[in-house]
């Protein structure tokens, strides 16, 4: 492919007098920094959501010589670790510098996905209004444009990563495109997806060269993000344990209907349009889209099933974030499936009230639903307690929680100050006896054994 062809499709979304991709990037990004300087700038010490101090400090951690599974007890990937500890390294020890940097990181990131989904959504419809009203539907859901100023969180980078899969995949970078399907497995594992859905993609090309190349790519990524966790931290065994077997173990029990109320309720006042972009995907699923794009429908009922059945915290909305861009993605096919020009522009006008209120007001009217929370540091009194410790019996009632362990700079004693929603339940399971080691294959198998 030479370089003209390899813009072409760039060419033809911007057209020759219509810009309007430059408004996916604009519109969110001035909201967003208007948030950083209401919600970020505004304090000595930046509000943070307990997640991303999460990520954060193991992050700063490892580049003071932590190591992840075995110093840490971690559910997850290495990879939003060593996202992190880049961070870090840049910040240089200075620890607002670094939160500010991990903003901008997730601020990027959402303006990535937005406009990712303008783009594969005008490569399904070649309509640049429903591309539009696609990608600013990811607005919809309240908490999308208030989260990244609270810091990193792993949801953004696994779904900018599957996206941008997808789209160098159509067009025609499948080595790169194995390549971020790897970096969206590193941030989240259920985002398995992705490799599966440009390996088909692959295949539904009948090219052999098309496969190897996507598996190349994968494959290459994959042995870059784990030699760290043998060579450097020797927690291969931790890794496995801690971020593959438990998890599957001490899953979340809560009942499928207190999930879909969850969701409504997180969606507020927008939630009428999950009704909008569910009936997108089944009308594009009638013609020929359903086998020409089997991506689309795939990956949404993926992450629907993941969020009724396999993970989702109902107390926050982040889980919410993956599946969101495929139904943002209906709510385009919507728009294009509707033939009169004012049902068209009722629908737009409807979703660009909502991202309004949403992104100006960020949610937080508190007429009919709670609003989203928009909340200012914690004081260092209340930080030195982990709310979650309580729940233990055997923990420490000082334990800290760990965004004081972030501003304070400290080290750890124990691996199990993390204390995450898997990590309670595992350590519930086991006796709530936390030792100064990580879990490990061995203690997984005397555990089942006993």
């Amino acid at each position: 492919m030479n370089h003209a062809d390899r813009f072409k499709h760039v060419r033809d979304v911007f057209g020759e007098d219509d810009n309007w991709l430059v408004a996916l990037i604009l519109v969110p990004l001035g909201m967003q920094l208007l948030q950083v300087w209401r919600l970020t700038l505004g304090y000595d010490r930046a509000p943070m959501t307990p997640d991303a101090g999460i990520f954060q400090q193991v992050g700063w951690y490892l580049t003071r010589g932590g190591r992840l599974y075995v110093d840490v007890w971690e559910p997850k990937l290495p990879l939003p670790f060593e996202t992190t500890a880049v961070l870090a390294l840049i910040a240089g020890g200075n620890m607002y510098f670094y939160h500010l940097l991990n903003v901008l990181l997730m601020i990027l990131l959402a303006i990535g996905c937005v406009v990712l989904v303008g783009l594969l959504t005008f490569r399904l419809t070649a309509d640049r209004y429903a591309s539009t009203v696609a990608a600013f539907s990811l607005f919809l859901l309240p908490g999308f444009g208030v989260r990244p100023i609270y810091g990193f969180k792993a949801k953004y980078a696994l779904l900018f990563a599957g996206l941008l899969a997808i789209y160098l995949f159509v067009t025609d970078r499948p080595v790169a495109s194995g390549a971020a399907a790897a970096a969206s497995v590193g941030y989240w594992q259920l985002g398995a997806i992705f490799p599966l859905v440009v390996v088909g993609l692959a295949l539904q090309r009948r090219s052999r060269r098309a496969v190897a190349a996507v598996v190349s790519g994968g494959v290459i990524f994959t042995v870059l993000m784990i030699l760290p966790v043998f060579f450097v931290w020797d927690a291969g065994s931790q890794m496995v344990a801690q971020a593959a077997v438990i998890p599957a173990l001490v899953g979340s029990e809560a009942p499928v209907m207190t999930k879909i109320l969850a969701g409504g309720e997180h969606f507020k006042w927008a939630s009428p349009f999950i009704v909008v972009g569910t009936s997108g995907l089944v009308i594009a699923l009638k013609d020929d889209l359903g086998a020409r794009d089997w991506w689309l429908p795939a990956c949404a009922l993926w992450f629907g099933f993941v969020v009724l059945f396999v993970d989702f915290d109902t107390g926050g909305y982040t889980d919410l974030i993956p599946g969101l861009a495929f139904l943002a993605m209906g709510v385009g096919l919507f728009a294009t499936s509707r033939s009169r020009t004012d049902l068209r522009v009722l629908l737009g006008g409807a979703v660009a009230c909502v991202v309004a209120l949403n992104l100006v007001a960020f949610g937080a009217v508190g007429l009919v639903f709670t609003p989203v929370a928009t909340p200012a540091p914690e004081s260092t009194a209340e930080l030195q307690t982990n709310e979650r410790a309580l729940e233990l019996a055997n923990v420490p009632d000082d334990t800290p929680d760990v965004r004081y362990l972030y501003w304070q700079r400290a080290i750890p004693e124990t691996c199990h100050y993390r204390l995450s929603s898997n990590e309670v339940r595992w350590l519930q399971q086991v006796g709530a006896q936390p030792s100064t080691d990580c879990s490990d294959l061995a203690e997984v198998r005397s555990v089942r054994r006993g």
